[in-house]
This record gives C-alpha cells, sequence and structure tokens, in this order.
C-alpha cells in the first residue's frame, strides 16, 4: 500500500465515513429531529407533573395536567419509536454505500487489489468490516448531536425555573467531554484490534476449511484444532477488552451524572426548606423544584447514551481506517488487452523485479526463457514467487524493474497477454450449471464438437459418454467432478479457447500421484504450438519439464539427468 503519513491516514479515515454516509444524511437529519422533539415532549411531561402537584396541594383538580402528561408520554414514545425505524434504515444505507465502494473499486482496480491475504480474510474485510459500520450512522451521528441538542433543550427549560440548578448541571457536564475523548481513543484502538483478530480467524478457519483432505491425510487435525482455538480465544480476548471499555465508559458518566443530580436534589430540598446557608437570589416554589427534579436526569441521558454507544464509533473508525487505506492501496490501472496471437510464443524475463503493491519486491531480478512447444516448470519454495512471474503476463502486478519479451518485443508493464493465455490456478474452478454450460464459456460450438474435445481430454470414451457428460449438473466450484476431473475441463475449455499460452499454477497440488501423471501426460499431448509454464514445485512435473527454472537458485538450466534426479 501507499506509505502516507499519520495526517493523511486520519484525513481518508474521516473523508470515507463522510462519503458512507452522505447517503444516510437525510435519515440521520430526521432521526435528530425526532430525538429533540422527544426531548421537548419530556419537558412538557415535567412541567405537566408540577402542576399536578401544584394543583393537589391547592386542593384543585388536576385531571388537565395528568391528560397532557399522558400525552407528552405517548408523543415521546411515538417520536423514539419511529426514530428507531429511521436508524434502522441509516445503517443499511451507510453499510451498503460502503459495499458498493469496495465493489466498484475492485471493479475499477481489478484482482490486484485483493492479492496478499486469503480469501476468507477479504470476505472478512468486505463483509465483517463493513457491517461494523452500521451503527456509525444509525446510532452514534445521531446521538452525538442529540448529546449537544438535547441538553441545550433541558437546560433551558431548568434555567426558566432555577438558575442555581441549572448552573449546576452545566458545571458538572464541562467534566464529561475530556474523559469522552480520552475513553473514546482507548476503544477505538481496541475496536482495531478485536477486527484484526476477526479477520485472522476468519482467514484461519478458511484455510483449514479449503485444506481439509489434506489435514486429515496428514494427521493433523489436532494441531490445527489447536491453532484455530488459538486464534478464537485471541479474538475473544479482545472482545471483552472492547467491552470493558464500553462499561468503562457507561460507569463513569453515571457516577457524574448521578453526583450533579444528587447536587440539584439537595439545593431543592434545602431551599424548599428555607434552610439553604447562602443567598442565591431565587425564591423557588414546589411546582418550579419539582420540574427541574424531573429535568435533570433527561439533562444528562443524551450524554449517558453517547458514552454507550463510544464502541460504534470505535468499530466504525477502525473498520473504515482500514477499507479506506486498503481501497487507496496503489494498485496497477486496467492493462490494455494485446490482441490475440497466433501461435505459442518465446517468453523471455530479463531481471524482472514485481511487486504487490508497488512498494514492496516480491521478486527480485529474475530472468528466464520459456520457448514455444515446450513446457517449462518454474520451480522454488512457497513464497519464491512462481506465481507472481505468471501473474505477470497478464500485467496484474507491478512491474518495478526488468523487461519481458514476447517473440523479441517488449511487453510493456501495463500491457497484458490476457486474450492469447488460459491460466489455471491449484483449483480449477467450475460454475455452478452443466459441464456444457462450462464449456461454453469460452467458445459457442456444437454438441459434437464438445464432446471430442471431452474424448480428447479424457473426460470420455465415446460420443454417448461424452452427450451424457455435457449434460451433468456440477454444483458450486464444480462439485461432482473429481479434482484430476476438475483439470481437464480446465484443459477442454482451454483448448475450445484455441489459447497459445497455457499458465498452470500448482496444477497438482490437490491431485493423487496417478491423477498428476494424467495431467502431465494431457500437457505434453497438447504442448505443440503452445508455449506453456507451470508453476510448480512437484517432482513429478521436474522431471518431465523441457526446461526448469529454480527460483531457489536463479538461475535457467536445461532440464538434464542432474534435473531429473533433483
Amino acid at each position: 500500500m501507499n506509505k502516507i503519513n499519520n495526517k493523511e491516514y486520519k484525513k481518508l479515515t474521516r473523508q470515507a465515513l463522510n462519503d458512507w454516509s452522505a447517503p444516510a444524511k437525510r435519515e440521520i437529519g430526521l432521526i435528530t429531529g425526532l430525538n429533540a422533539l422527544a426531548s421537548v415532549a419530556w419537558i412538557g411531561l415535567a412541567f405537566s407533573l408540577g402542576m399536578v402537584v401544584e394543583a393537589l396541594l391547592a386542593g384543585q383538580d388536576a385531571t388537565l395536567a395528568l391528560v397532557l402528561g399522558a400525552v407528552c408520554v405517548a408523543v415521546r414514545a411515538g417520536l423514539i419509536v419511529v426514530s428507531d425505524r429511521f436508524s434502522i434504515i441509516a445503517g443499511h444505507k451507510m453499510v451498503s454505500a460502503a459495499r458498493r465502494a469496495v465493489f466498484e473499486t475492485l471493479t475499477d482496480k481489478g484482482a490486484p487489489l485483493i492479492f496478499g491475504r486469503s480469501s476468507g480474510e477479504r470476505v472478512s474485510e468486505i463483509i465483517d468490516r463493513t457491517a461494523k459500520l452500521e451503527g456509525y450512522a444509525a446510532r452514534w451521528i445521531p446521538g452525538m448531536r442529540h448529546s449537544l441538542v438535547g441538553p441545550i433543550i433541558i437546560v433551558i427549560a431548568v434555567f426558566t425555573q432555577s438558575w442555581v440548578a441549572g448552573a449546576l448541571l452545566l458545571l458538572t457536564v464541562c467534566m464529561t467531554p475530556v474523559f469522552l475523548w480520552l475513553t473514546g481513543t482507548a476503544t477505538a484502538a481496541a475496536a482495531r484490534a478485536q477486527q484484526d483478530s476477526l479477520e485472522a480467524l476468519s482467514g484461519a478457519f478458511e484455510t483449514r476449511a479449503a485444506n481439509a483432505g489434506l489435514i486429515k491425510v496428514f494427521r493433523a487435525i489436532g494441531r490445527e484444532t489447536v491453532a484455530l482455538q488459538d486464534a478464537a480465544e485471541e479474538l475473544a480476548a479482545r472482545t471483552m477488552r472492547v467491552l470493558r471499555y464500553a462499561f468503562l465508559n457507561t460507569a463513569v458518566l453515571e457516577f457524574f451524572a448521578s453526583i450533579s443530580i444528587a447536587m440539584v436534589a439537595v439545593y431543592i430540598g434545602f431551599k424548599l426548606l428555607g434552610e439553604f446557608p447562602f443567598q442565591t437570589g431565587e425564591t423557588l416554589t414546589l411546582k418550579e423544584g419539582m420540574i427541574a427534579l424531573v429535568l435533570a436526569p433527561e439533562f444528562f441521558a443524551p450524554i449517558r447514551r453517547l458514552s454507550s454507544l463510544h464502541h460504534d464509533r470505535g468499530d466504525a473508525t477502525a473498520a473504515a481506517e482500514h477499507l479506506a487505506i486498503w481501497l487507496k492501496a496503489e494498485t496497477i490501472k486496467t492493462p490494455e488487452r494485446l490482441a490475440k496471437l497466433r501461435t505459442g510464443p518465446e517468453l523471455v524475463f530479463d531481471r524482472v523485479t514485481l511487486s504487490y503493491d508497488g512498494t514492496v519486491p516480491c521478486v527480485s531480478a529474475v530472468s528466464l526463457t520459456a520457448m514455444h512447444g515446450e513446457m517449462t516448470v518454474i520451480s522454488g519454495p512457497s513464497g519464491s514467487g512462481k506465481t507472481s512471474l505468471l501473474l505477470a503476463l497478464l500485467a496484474a502486478l507491478h512491474r518495478l524493474e526488468g523487461d519481458i519479451k514476447v517473440d523479441g518485443r517488449g511487453l510493456a508493464p501495463d500491457q497484458s497477454l490476457a486474450e492469447s493465455v488460459s491460466f489455471v490456478r491449484q483449483s480449477p474452478w467450475a460454475v455452478e450449471g452443466s459441464v456444457r454450460d462450462n464449456l461454453t464459456l469460452v467458445s459457442k460450438e456444437t454438441d459434437e464438437a464438445l464432446c471430442d474435445v471431452l474424448i480428447d481430454v479424457g473426460l470420455a470414451t465415446s460420443q454417448d459418454d461424452a452427450r451424457d457428460l455435457l449434460d451433468r449438473d456440477l454444483g458450486r466450484g464444480g462439485q461432482g467432478l473429481s479434482g484430476g476431473q476438475r483439470q481437464r475441463l480446465t484443459i477442454a475449455r482451454a483448448l475450445l479457447r484455441d489459447a497459445p499460452v497455457w499458465l498452470f499454477d500448482e496444477p497438482s497440488a490437490h491431485l493423487d500421484p496417478e491423477a498428476e501423471q494424467n495431467l502431465i501426460a494431457l500437457i505434453q499431448k497438447y504442448k505443440a504450438g503452445r508455449t506453456v509454464l507451470v508453476a510448480s514445485h512437484s517432482r513429478a512435473f521436474k522431471r518431465a519439464a523441457d526446461t526448469l527454472i529454480d527460483l531457489s537458485r536463479l538461475t535457467p538450466r536445461q532440464n538434464d539427468e542432474e534435473m531429473t534426479d533433483a
């Protein structure tokens, strides 16, 4: 990602929160107005109670005052219900805006934006982190505004009854902003750590689930269970830390509110009894004292609620910090897709240095040559850059240094051979539908032609078998076919597309030895006229390679007896 300073980091976060909450601006305004009216309704209730007390002491009928109080309670309840409904809408709009921004950025910047982390972590970023934004528009912004507007409305009403009671409320509330700032900073940091733990757990779980078969074969169930348990316990610990800060906020503000209300109550009590030791320049009646006492708790209610909402702000800030920087990451521009090549080219990498983020190299100064009509195997330990070299042909990474030549012509960093390439990843993909649906994605051939290809790649032995296979329905990801059959289906698509360049990324990672040998034989059968690059550390592929590139040594060597024995 781009290197930015802390000031720009905070600016990006604020901008993201503002942009994503903008669609909910109308709802947020309505919630603020409804909350303000609810405070006014509480003032009406306080005055009606004061009138009731005054009427009862004077022996008068208090029915009208009681009716007024009941109406105020009903109106306030209705306003709160409507406000809650708008809160749900506001939260939904903000989450939707954030997810829309993520997917629009992915569409604009392409697949490189999601490189570097597991699919589980990326899903957690897009789903879980954006969900954390809901409380920002639904509760935090309206709550923050009401914490300013509500107390002002209430304290004005208190001042009309007793200036001393109003002054006591203002004096106490002045101590809360500093505390809210201190605890709010700590809450945001704790929320950030908690969300990072959630992503780590999601990534760990997705990786284990995807490799459940290998874990079982290598008898690593116990070890991997412990790893998941550790990740879950880390998430639980960080979640509890967020909750501790939330409870601390609430407890301290409750303390200040209780002290302030108690001071108001003591003053009013002594003033009504005529025992207050100082002159305050006001005469307080029972009605005025009653109104002031009823209004005092409502003065602190929005502030106490804001304290409990700090975890919403912390969650949203932590999510926006991560998402804004991720989406701001420098990725390659939409590459220029060169016209389809007629035949497999000679590919030359000359001291090529690649990077996912445009700054940190993932491959440094690699040179290799892949010849037409040959299978070139790129070998090396995990993380050595095998896949990165394949992606460079699709302009899916930043090329920091070096040249790539296609039949002697330079391939610019923003030019892609995608039109000439069939790319087979570790787990070949298939859409949910029939085998015919999967084949016609790349070519609208007749059923007879499709059957011929299925027979060629060994998925069927006769025309009848092939026709039956065409109608077979596949589940998500190609469920219904074995790993080897999915590989063959992918090669069938490549043949139909007539791609002159085949790229394989660890194609035998999930195959047994027999299926791996069948795949190698299939590649050998069709490599004539094509350029085939295979990223693999499989010994079988190394032995079968026409040219072997050993990234651990960074020197290309022809496949000979020494390599066969390696």
